[in-house]
């Protein structure tokens, strides 16, 4: 499995970033915190652009729009030029899988033949590490979390991206208010924290100006549009049948029946996850909660797709234990195989295809996300009950 995982993600994803001077995504991160450590905004795209050129690597940065305290986590690039950064934060993200595969392994049971099967398959793993992204990292304090019902590690997950705030729910659902009020402290501490590098005021303004933009697509001034064919996000669904008024805003419609599908997902899943169950039941549960959390947000990437390596590995361990049958089995092989193929086969695919195939091919990811979240509910039905 090591050999599959050097094959297929870890040799293409380090070409292309020992190939790269821009730093892809990593850029943003890198520049937001430069830009702070000088008492500059590390939401000024202006001033992050401005970094870059100065450097000599990119004209233009992607805004940064991340939580404060994430900052913390990427001071540790100040000294370092952005593409020797971007390389050395490549590995970190190999370190933060192997972790997470350990803390899979030592909460779910799962064989090690497993969870290497599903590194080595799970493509978006790969784009992950290439594009620079954090999600490694998030998916790390996201498994601790979940393992050990840790609002700290919550806390820190959801100060690195917002989403993960959503399993706070999961955890009320069961009345276990403890760790809730932990996260919440905790995450008042990292912005408290946070302050060694942005202000109160700018801090303030990402809570009340930067952050409710994410709901209407307004990811303050990101020009990605929202109908870019690789994203697989609820709210892009409804784009498609409802049009905002520019590629990089939902119309109200849309966003409306975005939010009242997931908030509806989510409602049942609340309902369903009430009941304590074993450590494969809850980790199934987990999945859910996962995707729910990834397809939610208007921009949902293939790097993104890396944090279902929790649902996949919950249902790896679910049929080891022959919690799935035969056709859950058959059903969350194929929802694994859409949402984790390549993009490199799936996009000729899409252009080559006739248009009612072409949308299919377009929308597969997603339906394939559905499709592991449908049978870790089928997972969690089947676990045994747990007195915790």
């Amino acid at each position: 499995m090591l050999g599959l995982y050097l094959i297929v993600q870890i040799g293409p994803a380090w070409t292309a970033v020992r190939a790269s001077q821009s730093g892809r995504d990593f850029a943003t991160y890198h520049y937001a915190v430069q830009v702070a450590a000088e008492g500059g905004d590390p939401y000024s795209v202006r001033a992050l652009g401005a970094a870059a050129r100065e450097e000599g690597t990119r004209r233009s940065v992607h805004p940064y729009f991340y939580p404060p305290p994430f900052l913390l986590a990427v001071a540790w690039t100040l000294p370092l030029s952005m593409p020797a950064a971007y390389q050395i934060f490549f590995w970190m993200n190999q370190a933060f899988l192997g972790l997470t595969l350990w803390v899979l392994r030592r909460w779910t049971g799962a064989s090690w033949l497993s969870l290497g099967l599903v590194a080595a398959t799970l493509t978006p793993l790969g784009d992950a590490t290439k594009m620079g992204q954090a999600n490694h990292l998030v998916l790390l304090l996201l498994s601790v979390a979940l393992w050990r019902t840790s609002g700290a590690w919550l806390s820190a997950a959801a100060m690195a991206k917002m989403s993960p705030a959503l399993l706070l729910s999961w955890w009320g659902a069961r009345i276990h208010w403890k760790p809730v009020f932990i996260a919440a402290l905790g995450a008042v501490l990292w912005s408290v924290a946070a302050l060694v590098l942005v202000d109160f005021p700018t801090q303030l303004r990402f809570y009340t100006e930067i952050l409710p933009g994410f709901s209407s697509g307004e990811y303050h001034g990101l020009k990605v549009p929202i109908t870019i064919p690789a994203n697989h996000s609820i709210p892009d669904l409804y784009n498609q049948l409802w049009p905002g008024p520019s590629k990089h805003r939902l119309s109200e419609v849309a966003q409306r029946a975005a939010s009242l599908t997931s908030l509806g997902l989510l409602a049942g899943l609340v309902v369903y996850a009430r009941r304590t169950r074993d450590a494969i039941g809850d980790a199934a549960l987990a999945g859910a909660f996962t995707v729910l959390m990834v397809v939610t947000p208007v921009y949902t990437y293939e790097h993104h797709f890396a944090l279902l390596l929790l649902p996949a590995v919950a249902l790896a361990r679910a049929w080891e234990v022959g919690r799935l049958g035969r056709t859950a089995t058959v059903l969350a092989s194929v929802s694994y195989f859409f949402a984790a193929w390549p993009l490199y086969v799936l996009r000729p695919l899409q252009k080559s295809a006739p248009d009612s195939l072409s949308w299919f091919f377009q929308e597969s990811k997603f339906a394939g996300a559905v499709g592991l979240a449908l049978m870790c509910l089928w997972a969690a039905r089947n676990s045994q009950s747990a007195n915790k």
